[in-house]
C-alpha cells in the first residue's frame, strides 16, 4: 500500500514526462512565518527578526516530505521599506529543492495606528530528483532513466499585508510563473497552462479575556488548482504574554496542536503536531514542527508586543 500511495504521488510529478508547479512549504506555525507565504510580511515585526523552522511531514511514511526554511527580515529607510530573505529546502521522495527568495515591501501608514504594506518577492530554486531510484514496474520506462540534476526555476511574488495592534488580514501569491521540466531532454520552459498562483488569503484578531488571558483566532485559506480550496482555522490562547496554546483544523488533512513560549521579548521557541485526518492517516504517525525565532533589539516589542 504503502508503494502504491508513493507511485500515486510521483504520478504527480512526472505525468507525460514534466515536473510541474513550484509550491509552498506546508506550515502549521504561519502566523510568525509569514515570510513563506506573503513578501508583504517583510519588516512587518518592526525589528530585524530571524526565523527558522524545521517540518517532518507524516512521519514513518517512506519518502515524505521534509521542510526546512530560514527568514530574516527588517524594516529599513525609516520603517517605510522592509526587505526580506528567505532560503528554503523542500525534500519528496526522490525529489528535492532548494530556494533562495528576496522580498521587498513598501508600508504605508493607515488610519488608527494602522499599516499596509505592498510586497513583492523575487528569487529562484533548484530543483533536483534521482528519478533512477524509483521502483517500477516496466523495465526501461525512459521517464525514470535519468536523473534530473539541476533545473533552475526563476520566479516571483506578490501580496499585500494590512495590520494593526488588534487585527490583521493578508493576500498573496506566492507564484506567478509555472515551469515545466521535461525529463526526456531535460529542458525548463514556462508552462503555457493556466496560472496556478496558489493564492492565499490569511487573517486573524486579538481579543483581551483578562489582564492574563488573550485570545486570538485565525485563518489561512489557499486555493491550488490540483487539490482546490483549503484552510486552516485557528485559535490560540495566550497566557501573560508567556505561554501560547493552539488548536487548529486544516479542512480534510488534520486535527493540529501547538505549543510557544517565549522566555524573554527576543527569543520564541514553537512547537506543533498534526495528527493526519486523510486517508493515509493509518500509514503514517502525524507530523512535527519545530520554530525558533530571535529578535535583534527588543525596546519595540516590550512598549508593544506583538502578536502576529
Amino acid at each position: 500500500m504503502r508503494i502504491l500511495v508513493t507511485l500515486i504521488a510521483l504520478s504527480g510529478l512526472v505525468a507525460h514526462g514534466v515536473t510541474q508547479a513550484q509550491h509552498s512549504p506546508l506550515t502549521s506555525q504561519y502566523l510568525f512565518n509569514g515570510l513563506v507565504i506573503n513578501p508583504a510580511y517583510a519588516g512587518s515585526r518592526d525589528a530585524l527578526a530571524a526565523n527558522l523552522s524545521y517540518r517532518q511531514q507524516w512521519v514513518g511514511f517512506e519518502g515524505a516530505p521534509v521542510s526546512q526554511t530560514l527568514s530574516i527580515h527588517a524594516p529599513v529607510a525609516r520603517r517605510k521599506v522592509g526587505l526580506g530573505l528567505m532560503i528554503l529546502n523542500d525534500r519528496i521522495g526522490v525529489s528535492e529543492q532548494t530556494g533562495v527568495f528576496t522580498s521587498y515591501a513598501y508600508r504605508l501608514r493607515m488610519p488608527n495606528k494602522a499599516k499596509l504594506a505592498l510586497g513583492l518577492g523575487v528569487g529562484a530554486t533548484l530543483f533536483r530528483a534521482r528519478w533512477t531510484e524509483v521502483a517500477i514496474q516496466q523495465a526501461g520506462d525512459q521517464v525514470f532513466a535519468v536523473d534530473t540534476r539541476h533545473a533552475i526555476r526563476p520566479n516571483f511574488s506578490a501580496g499585500a499585508y494590512y495590520y494593526n495592534k488588534s487585527w490583521f488580514v493578508g493576500f498573496s501569491l506566492p507564484f506567478l510563473l509555472l515551469h515545466n521540466y521535461n525529463l526526456s531532454d531535460a529542458t525548463t520552459v514556462l508552462s503555457d497552462v493556466k496560472l496556478d498562483a496558489q493564492p492565499m488569503l490569511t487573517g486573524g484578531i486579538l481579543f483581551d479575556v483578562s489582564d492574563l488571558l488573550k485570545w486570538k483566532p485565525s485563518t489561512m485559506v489557499r486555493y491550488r488548482t490540483e487539490s482546490g480550496l483549503q484552510a486552516d482555522l485557528s485559535s490560540n490562547f495566550i497566557l501573560r504574554d508567556k505561554v501560547w496554546l493552539g488548536v487548529s483544523y486544516r479542512t480534510g488533512d488534520a486535527l493540529i496542536g501547538s505549543v510557544e513560549f517565549l522566555p524573554n521579548p527576543q527569543w520564541r521557541l514553537g512547537y506543533s503536531y498534526d495528527m493526519g485526518l486523510s486517508a493515509i492517516r493509518s500509514y503514517h504517525d502525524g507530523s512535527h514542527e519545530l520554530m525558533l525565532q530571535y529578535e535583534f533589539g527588543y525596546r519595540i516589542r516590550v512598549k508593544d508586543p506583538r502578536y502576529f
